[in-house]
């Protein structure tokens, strides 16, 4: 499966499960915004079976897990 594939397989899988996240496509990864509790459910989800997820929470940006692809 192509890198552009996966990626969108990856927010159509999350959108049906999580409707009101916000999902941002850039070239070598997908950053995933939301309130603070259904990132944690995502980042529980997601680090079980994915080797490169982030879960970034800092003072002045907006905290969101990052997908690299």
């Amino acid at each position: 499966m192509s890198k552009e594939k996966l990626k969108d397989q990856i927010i159509n899988d999350l959108k049906n499960d999580f409707p009101n996240i916000s999902i941002e496509k850039n070239e070598h990864s997908l950053t995933i915004k939301s309130d603070d509790d259904t990132l944690w459910e995502i980042f529980d989800i997601l680090y079980k079976g994915m080797d490169d997820v982030e879960f970034n929470m800092g003072k002045d940006e907006e905290n969101h897990i990052i997908i690299k692809i």
